[in-house]
């Protein structure tokens, strides 16, 4: 399976009726919205809208049992269904992205991935955006490599309730993005729980990340201005397998 995150940032002008467009169109044809993403192999997405210093971005977090996340946001450019158009014409007005051409640069790349094989349920999301000091890209692959696969790891996660958390490199303009994604039983009082945390993995996580990412992006404080604005799993009526089914209340 692949899974992963992408930043999408929205252009200078667009209001929120702009941002949520595509959010709310899913969310309108249920049935339509799953006949579009099933070719893709996607069996589920979720999107957060998060205000930063560099402007506003939608994170979409994805799985899909496409070859890589690459692939599998990819195919979408050959996506003919209603959906699929729409979705298309609105990330090139909404994002200045043209899906249905080849993209500059480097595929996302998958970075960072931790999850707890204790956990067989789904949790609730979150997802940011969040851009690294170009000159430390190098030193971010190696040390996240060793930080996500350390015991510590896992008893920082759990203490926070959490099942899931997935970093996605992503090159662009402007230089190197991670977009990060986690889940758990509550990731927002998570995500304050481990801003304050004084445990000594979290704390030397916290050191390492002041390392690669810019001053004005500080871990120790509960990152700002996200929404989520979608949810396949909420979604009434039809699921991926095309079955009709029931929605999932979330706070």
């Amino acid at each position: 399976m692949a899974r992963g995150a992408l930043a999408f940032p929205v252009l200078p002008g667009k209001s929120e009726a702009d941002v949520r467009r595509v959010a709310e169109r899913f969310k309108e044809d249920p049935m339509g919205y799953w006949e579009s993403r099933r070719s893709q192999g996607i069996s589920l997405e979720r999107a957060y809208w998060q205000h930063t210093p560099m402007g506003d971005f939608v994170i979409a977090y994805v799985e899909s049992t496409k070859g890589t996340l690459g692939d599998a946001f990819g195919s979408a450019a050959q996506d003919n269904t209603p959906i699929g158009k729409f979705f298309a014409e609105t990330v090139k007005d909404v994002h200045g992205i043209d899906i249905t051409q080849p993209p500059e640069g480097p595929p996302p790349e998958v970075v960072a991935e931790w999850s707890d094989p204790q956990v067989t349920t789904r949790g609730k999301g979150l997802a940011f955006m969040a851009p690294i000091i170009p000159e430390m890209e190098a030193f971010a692959r190696t040390w996240a490599a060793d930080a996500f696969s350390r015991d510590g790891m896992t008893v920082s996660r759990r203490a926070l309730k959490q099942n899931i958390e997935i970093v996605t490199l992503m090159q662009t303009p402007q230089g190197p993005v991670t977009a990060v994604y986690v889940e758990g039983e509550d990731p927002v009082r998570g995500n304050a729980q481990f801003a304050a945390s004084t445990s000594e993995f979290d704390v030397w996580f916290k050191e390492n990340l002041s390392k690669i990412y810019p001053p004005f992006i500080d871990f120790g404080q509960p990152i700002p201005g996200l929404t989520e604005i979608f949810d396949s799993e909420t979604l009434a009526g039809v699921d991926v397998t095309g079955r009709s089914t029931q929605a999932r209340t979330t706070a």
